[in-house]
């Protein structure tokens, strides 16, 4: 199922989208494995995040959250469909991850009670292209909302490219830098760019991975 960028569409309708997509087995953005940009930003370039907590909003089977996860970091994993969390859970209980260390939720990221002190950390992938393009400005305002001053937001940017043919539908809709900017730059500073980061081999060209900083 997908939605034309300029139609209107309800936060109810679109939750039913991905509960389908969860009921059904269809879920092809699901590489099986840490994004390559984000492993690379952590482990090859050292990049240093804040401690506290962190959350992945719309985190299917949580490979990022689970990665992000470390002593002094813990990492909520967040999804609308509760086979994504307990499929989650499942992996990690196999990895031998404390549920202390990565916890699964079923959460509406729009609306949710932000924990005491909020979050110092936030990774967001293939979630800012799932939402319909009229709820952006939302998301924007929501990561204001829980990112305390100085939390950093990790925003791998995908797709930026699409077919021709798919250019106005979605999810996923086409994303650029500039959508970004339009929603995060009055309460985020951009402080880290890097259009040649690592990529799965399908997504090449595709992505850019970006880190903001709560001001």
């Amino acid at each position: 199922m997908s939605y034309q960028k300029s139609s209107e569409v309800s936060a109810n309708e679109y939750s039913r989208i991905w509960f389908n997509f969860w009921e059904t087995g269809t879920t092809r953005w699901d590489m099986g494995d840490v994004s390559p940009a984000l492993r690379e930003l952590i482990q090859d370039k050292k990049w240093e995040l804040p401690s506290g907590q962190g959350i992945v909003p719309g985190c299917g089977r949580g490979y990022d959250a689970m990665f992000l996860a470390r002593p002094g970091l813990r990492m909520v994993g967040a999804d609308l469909s509760q086979l994504a969390v307990d499929a989650a859970s499942k992996i990690r209980d196999s990895m031998g991850i404390p549920a202390e260390m990565a916890d699964f939720q079923v959460m509406d990221f729009f609306n949710f009670d932000i924990p005491t002190g909020q979050y110092q950390v936030a990774y967001d992938y293939t979630f800012f292209c799932a939402i319909h393009p009229s709820m952006r400005a939302d998301w924007g305002q929501r990561y204001a909302q829980i990112l305390s001053p100085g939390a950093h937001l990790i925003a791998l940017m995908y797709p930026l490219t699409k077919a021709e043919e798919d250019m106005e539908r979605g999810p996923p809709f086409l994303v650029s830098e500039d959508d970004y900017h339009r929603v995060l730059d009055a309460n985020f500073e951009l402080i880290h760019i890097d259009p040649k980061c690592q990529t799965h081999n399908t997504r090449v060209g595709e992505e850019i991975i970006t880190v903001w900083r709560r001001k």
